[in-house]
């Protein structure tokens, strides 16, 4: 946390990447690694940054294999915890793609319109408004990867999520400018690592600036 009273809120709301899960399941990146973190640095201490990461979670589907993951379910009491908030980033989609889900890239966009309804209702900044929106859409799915089949294939994701994981931006940005929202595409800057799914060292690095850049034209300092 930061003891600036001053300093602008930027709640973090995203999944295993958000989290900061290695590649090769050896456990969680260190604060400093992860884009979190990172990002928390690079802005300094007028900013806040507030780090709202889990594995698995979903943008609006109960998750029967992993309690708690509906990321719809838990928004409106994150944001009542951590209220007054300026900047909400919302980077989910990935679980969203797993096979038994049955999604298309629509259906998974259109659902985060439900996030910025609760965030416009439960969110407020110290003027009371409802905070400012950052999409960010996820990494591409790479089914090439080296550790993808043995860990993911044929049974969380295959060749058709990573299909549609590539139509994702697409469709996410056009629900970001239909909702005045900000918007990144996460896979012009970041990459996935050996199983195909989450980020690599250098994915963590390419996000956080690109995110630092955005996040200065929204609010500056």
């Amino acid at each position: 946390m930061t003891t600036n009273p001053d300093a602008t809120a930027i709640l973090c709301y995203g999944d295993s990447n958000t989290w900061g899960q290695k590649p090769d399941k050896s456990g969680r990146y260190p604060v400093d690694v992860r884009w979190t973190g990172r990002l928390q640095k690079q802005l300094g201490h007028e900013y806040y940054i507030i780090e709202e990461g889990l594995s698995s979670r979903t943008i609006d589907l109960d998750y029967e294999r992993k309690p708690g993951r509906n990321g719809r379910a838990y928004l409106a009491p994150c944001l009542a915890s951590h209220n007054p908030i300026d900047l909400v980033i919302l980077m989910l989609g990935t679980n969203d793609l797993k096979i038994e889900f049955h999604r298309t890239p629509k259906d998974i966009a259109d659902s985060l319109k439900g996030l910025l309804a609760d965030i416009n209702q439960y969110g407020w900044t110290k003027e009371g408004k409802p905070p400012k929106v950052l999409i960010v859409s996820p990494i591409h799915i790479n089914e090439h990867a080296l550790d993808f089949d043995r860990l993911y294939g044929g049974v969380y994701y295959d060749v058709e999520s990573a299909k549609k994981s590539h139509e994702l931006a697409k469709a996410m940005r056009a629900v970001a400018e239909e909702a005045d929202a900000f918007f990144v595409d996460a896979s012009t800057v970041a990459s996935a690592g050996k199983d195909g799914i989450h980020f690599n060292e250098a994915a963590n690095v390419g996000l956080s600036s690109a995110i630092e850049k955005k996040i200065r034209t929204i609010i500056p300092s």
